[in-house]
């Protein structure tokens, strides 16, 4: 007999955690930029909830590290600088490398197939304009590998590269940065990616990092300064 005690069902999703997703969204998305001061009052009054619930959220996304305290001053949406930004790429540089090397001989009709699906939502969520789908959009494109790859940790790493990762992203849009062809080098990714030779996928990959990385460390150092503006 199991020792284990039989729990009621858990709602699928409470209020605090809507709040939480509705500002997770919107960072990533840009609409509040790196920097900006979360107020609690505005906040809450805006969404229409208690400051205490407010409070519950927001500890969700600074536990995620999307935003932290400053002591005496209130808490703040987590700024990307391009010194972090070439950490982050440096550490999923060595990763993505690993899991493109774990399923090479892995790679079955399932995973080609969920690959070509989600190439195919980021190309069609970057021509709806909405930055916030086509961050989301290529964030899941890439990482079906880690997903697949037989490592269970790293899904959650790229977890939380990914986000530090989409808050550049979002760097780069606010600041109208001058895009590169998006579905052109997607797709140069993808046919490497389905293809034959590992050595030509890690050399992509390689290219595809440089450039990405380029972008928005530039962006991020660029507007670093612009960017905080308070929320009020």
């Amino acid at each position: 007999m199991s020792s284990i005690p039989k729990f009621a069902p858990v709602p699928t999703l409470t209020r605090r955690d809507q709040v939480a997703e509705t500002l997770r969204k919107a960072i990533l998305a840009g609409q509040i930029p790196p920097g900006t001061q979360l107020i609690e009052s505005r906040l809450a009054n805006d969404m229409e909830v208690s400051r205490g619930l407010l409070r519950e959220a927001i500890r969700e996304l600074i536990e995620s590290g999307l935003a932290h305290n400053r002591p005496y001053a209130g808490t703040f949406v987590t700024e990307v600088n391009s010194d972090v930004l070439r950490d982050v790429y440096e550490m999923r540089r060595v990763m993505e490398r690993q899991a493109y090397a774990r399923i090479w001989p892995l790679r079955d009709l399932g995973f080609r197939t969920e690959l070509s699906r989600r190439f195919a939502q980021m190309i069609a969520a970057v021509e709806s304009d909405d930055l916030g789908d086509e961050i989301r959009a290529e964030a899941h494109f890439h990482g079906l590998v880690y997903e697949r790859c037989g490592n269970h940790l790293m899904p959650s790493f790229w977890q939380q590269m990914t986000q530090k990762i989409q808050l550049g992203f979002a760097i780069c849009q606010i600041a109208h940065a001058p895009k590169v062809d998006f579905e052109q080098n997607h797709r140069k990714f993808l046919e490497c990616a389905l293809g034959d030779s590992l050595d030509e996928m890690l050399a992509e990959l390689d290219i595809h990092l440089d450039r990405g990385l380029a972008t928005i460390q530039f962006e991020a150092d660029s507007t670093s300064h612009a960017s905080l503006a308070v929320l009020k």
